[in-house]
């Protein structure tokens, strides 16, 4: 799967500097009118909230509801973040912005292709010397794929004061003269989407069929003061990719990256550690973290091109086994290699409010480390405090800035991630649900109540805010869509083969699309994304077999069947709730780029991993035993959203392009004419 890196073509990242509106130079403040602050909590749940309201969990939310309004709030179709998120900035649905599901699929290659921006472009033109490809022509720029104007763009061309704050799907980030910082989608030093490094003198154990998504450097834990202890290990920290040593195009390998040396001296009696990387030197106990340490790659010899990066250490274990986890190389949000705001000093000029660097991965919480079980949930919620440390005080920034008619958003992953991964503990929506596939008797007794936790520490925030916002500043506090258990995984890829619509080369039942393993010539459909189908349509994938005129007949069939499909482990469960066509559902000038069927699944399953990246295995349903164990990935009318605010709400069953309307009403503007919401409420 391509992943998105504005380190190509890497002559930009010498670029970088002026940047286009000082921050300083802000916007007339509109003091004679009242301004507006919109926190987007993501993931929310309207019945959990619901129920912790009703309990006196969560006292904030209930004043909040009671004072102005509480609707549930409709989500995108799919309800994916990337989705919503764009649905909400732009105030159009995917047909108008493009985004259509967190990965897309190239109809050239039937390769899965990041959402976030095109398919590859021209990658440019280099000449080789002294073992170096140095640019000479320059290649496409990586561009935001999101179309349509941000409603910041509308409000900052209106005379107000702007910022935003790691909404989500705004890397790479769109230009722009309000204050923008990007959040889910932005990449970390890699171009990936959050590789951790795992340092072991063992190999970790891992589940049958499960791929790392970290990086495992195994080690030895050499004696060098020969004293009968190890007392020393060397291993190394990948940064970017070296770009000066790749032709223009060619992905890297594993191999084709910039490091920098780690050295690990154990203390001999102490369960503590010396960590140097270069000049930066930190002492570390076991099983604690490390504050940021800033490294630094030479892309070019003696220092003539370094990208600044910064990583996080926590010590699992020093002895007797040796286990030490590095976080992925986030972007050095005080000297980025890469734009990650707008304007290009906004990014820096937060880091010194912050006092120094912050999480600038787009999704920081280390996930991928508890699903590959080099985390327990122990040390994930330790993690996941520190993000939320980390996003506590810079809504404390936000708040210090906001003004009297300034408008903000600020988001927070503080509910979603971890709904996705605790879920499998205590479900907090359904009190007489069963144990899930996933649960864990020891790990669930002391976590079986962290969701809660979370939305109550939401709640905190919002009385927070109330209480230092002026007081006739418009709150608005949203989601982007609930949550539902995850216990079924659907191989939609392996249904398809089943039921005569995907063929595999050479009689086989198991390959992958990005192997070349499909027999086009004999597939009608196939699966990438994760509601996504695609016909395998003549004149527009390279292979496509299925004429034009038939295919809405071979649409109904699909969806007939799918509706039908029933779960064999309890054949009165339907696994698809609604399907949906794409030419039916969405509007706009990218109507012509949706997927030709969505598939809208029933609470409790889902799409798996494996088949939203054109995998096909032997099953076409099984239990869900990872630990990304609640989702959101189904039927919309399943996963609504919550809409609370300190005005009274209208009712009409809101909607996410509505929240757009309503922001800019707000300041008395009317929606573009591509938008298609109406306001909650009349200002």
């Amino acid at each position: 799967m391509r992943r998105p890196s504005s380190f190509a073509p890497i002559l930009a990242l010498a670029a970088l500097g002026a940047s286009a509106l000082a921050l300083s130079c802000s916007q007339e403040h509109h003091v004679d009118h009242a301004g507006i602050f919109i926190l987007g909590v993501d993931g929310m749940d309207p019945v959990i909230l619901q129920r912790l309201m009703d309990q006196g969990k969560a006292p904030n939310f209930k004043k909040l509801a009671a004072d102005g309004g509480f609707e549930n709030l409709g989500t995108s179709n799919p309800p994916q973040s990337p989705v919503a998120w764009s649905n909400f900035v732009t105030g159009m649905d995917p047909g108008g912005h493009g985004i259509y599901d967190f990965v897309h699929r190239d109809p050239k290659t039937y390769l899965p292709i990041s959402s976030a921006t095109p398919p590859p472009g021209d990658p440019g033109t280099s000449v080789k010397v002294g073992g170096y490809y140095l640019p000479i022509i320059a290649g496409d720029d990586i561009l935001n794929n999101r179309s349509g104007t941000p409603w910041w763009d509308v409000l900052y061309g209106a005379g107000v004061d702007v910022e935003v704050y790691r909404v989500p799907g705004n890397y790479p980030v769109t230009a722009s003269e309000a204050k923008t910082l990007s959040g889910m989608g932005t990449v970390d030093m890699r171009g990936g989407y959050g590789v951790y490094t795992w340092i072991t003198d063992k190999p970790p154990v891992t589940l049958p069929g499960h791929e790392l998504k970290g990086d495992v450097q195994l080690v030895t834990v050499e004696d060098f003061d020969l004293d009968g202890k190890g007392d020393t290990v060397k291993a190394l920290i990948k940064g970017a990719p070296d770009l000066f040593h790749l032709p223009p195009g060619e992905a890297p390998h594993d191999s084709d990256y910039l490091t920098v040396p780690l050295t690990v001296s154990i203390d001999p009696d102490a369960p503590t550690a010396l960590l140097t990387v270069g000049d930066e030197k930190v002492l570390l106990r076991e099983g604690e973290w490390s504050d940021w340490v800033k490294v630094s790659f030479d892309a070019l010899p003696h220092g003539a091109m370094a990208l600044g990066g910064a990583v996080r250490f926590y010590a699992k274990e020093l002895r007797p086994g040796f286990k030490l986890y590095v976080s992925p190389v986030n972007l050095d949000a005080e000297d980025s290699p890469q734009p990650i705001s707008t304007p290009d000093d906004f990014a820096p000029d937060l880091a010194e409010a912050l006092g120094g660097q912050f999480y600038s991965q787009g999704m920081p919480e280390e996930t991928n480390a508890l699903k590959d079980g080099t985390f327990d949930d122990d040390d994930y919620v330790k993690q996941v405090a520190l993000v939320q440390h980390d996003a506590e005080s810079m809504l404390g920034v936000a708040l210090a800035r906001f003004q009297r008619g300034d408008a903000t958003f600020f988001y927070l992953s503080d509910v979603d991630l971890q709904c996705h991964m605790l879920w499998r503990h205590g479900d907090p929506k359904y009190a007489d649900a069963p144990h899930h596939p996933a649960w864990e008797e020891g790990a669930a007794a002391k976590h079986a109540m962290d969701i809660e936790g979370y939305y109550e520490n939401v709640d905190r925030l919002v009385g927070n805010l109330r209480a230092r916002l002026p007081e006739d500043t418009l709150l608005l506090v949203m989601s982007d869509h609930g949550f539902q258990p995850y216990t079924r995984e659907v191989h939609l890829n392996s249904w398809l083969r089943d039921h005569g619509y995907l063929t595999l080369k050479d009689g086989k039942r198991t390959g992958k699309i990005v192997l070349g393993d499909v027999d086009w010539s004999k597939t009608q459909a196939y699966a990438l994304g994760f509601n996504a189908l695609y016909i395998n349509e003549q004149g527009r994938e390279a292979q496509g077999i299925v004429p034009k005129a038939d295919v809405p007949a071979l649409e109904d069939k699909l969806s007939a069947d799918l509706l039908g499909f029933t779960d064999p482990a309890a054949p009165d469960k339907h696994v698809v709730l609604r399907m949906f066509k794409g030419a039916e559902i969405y509007h706009g000038a990218r109507a012509g780029d949706a997927p030709d069927l969505v598939v809208g699944y029933d609470k409790g399953f889902g799409h798996s991993d494996a088949s939203t990246l054109g995998e096909i295995v032997e099953p076409e349903i099984e239990d869900n035993t990872s630990r990304w164990s609640g989702n959101h990935l189904m039927a919309p009318e399943v996963v609504p959203g919550v809409l609370l605010s300190n005005h009274k709400l209208g009712g009409g069953d809101p909607n996410l392009t509505d929240v757009t309307a309503t922001v800019l009403a707000w300041y008395g503007l009317a929606p573009l004419p591509e938008m298609i919401g109406k306001p909650v409420f009349t200002p």
